[in-house]
């Protein structure tokens, strides 16, 4: 799902054909977040059919026709859905928090507190298995190393969404305090 998210949520700034979308994503996100054309033109056509796009054909002489995309107002609506959707088999995905963290900007405050809340609790369930496993049987040395190395991510996601949540609650106080001005 997080693919069509950073799709949509890039037709948002404007029109775009699909190189151009492809090429922003990957240069905002990094490669972990690259979308091939398997991917991106199946989407597309898919956003066609639903009216959440609208496609434009310009011509240029001497090259191929390339084609521009266009987000409706069903596709905004269809973005915020979507975006919003977070249940927990999606928290425990970490491209797409990942990707809805990106787009914190496109989401209301309530919204982005519970993804975080979301993922943070799939994260201690992690950790408390990682403990459990520490804590059983002996292991061998590697085992022991990889549950260590995968302890201390789960920690550092935790405490990384820990701060953002004190920077949201820092944004938000601070737009409260404008509103109020």
């Amino acid at each position: 799902m997080y693919a069509e998210i950073l799709i949509l949520g890039h037709l948002l700034s404007g029109p775009k054909h699909g190189y151009e979308i492809k090429k922003n994503i990957q240069e905002a996100l990094g490669e972990g977040f690259e979308i091939n054309n398997n991917l991106l033109y199946p989407a597309l056509r898919r956003f066609l059919e639903m009216g959440a796009i609208s496609k434009e054909v310009v011509r240029s002489e001497g090259k191929p026709d390339r084609h521009v995309y266009f987000l409706t107002d069903t596709g905004e609506e269809i973005f915020g859905e979507m975006i919003r959707e977070f249940p927990t088999k999606l928290a425990a995905n970490p491209i797409e928090f990942l990707v809805r963290v990106a787009l914190f900007d496109r989401i209301e405050h309530d919204m982005q507190l519970e993804i975080l809340h979301k993922r943070q609790e799939i994260l201690e369930k992690q950790l408390h298995r990682y403990r459990d496993i520490e804590n059983a049987s002996p292991q061998t040395p590697f085992v022991t190393e990889v549950i260590s190395f995968q302890q201390t991510q789960v920690e550092h996601e935790l405490a990384w969404i820990d701060n953002l949540r004190h920077k949201l609650h820092i944004m938000h106080d601070h737009r409260d305090t404008d509103r109020d001005a």
